[in-house]
């Protein structure tokens, strides 16, 4: 019995998020948002990571980030 109501939850939570998944409640049809690809940045302290800990310990730190931009007018 446990085994059911456990599956029974599972299946109603995934076809919830499948049905809900891909949309945005602010943009529709063909101004659907797009995104650049992922990329590699280094990041110094004058930037995100301005307020860090490794910032403060060492002001010429560098962090490889990640980027992603969203491309506007397509």
């Amino acid at each position: 019995m446990k085994t059911t109501i456990i599956a029974l939850i599972a299946t109603l939570l995934s076809i919830g998020l499948i049905s809900c998944g891909g949309k945005n409640s602010n943009q529709e049809g063909e101004n659907r948002a797009k995104w650049s690809k992922p990329h590699g940045v280094l990041e110094g302290c004058d930037g995100v990571m301005s307020n860090s800990q490794q910032c403060e310990n060492n002001p010429n730190n560098k962090q490889y980030m990640i980027e992603i931009n969203r491309i506007n007018g397509e």
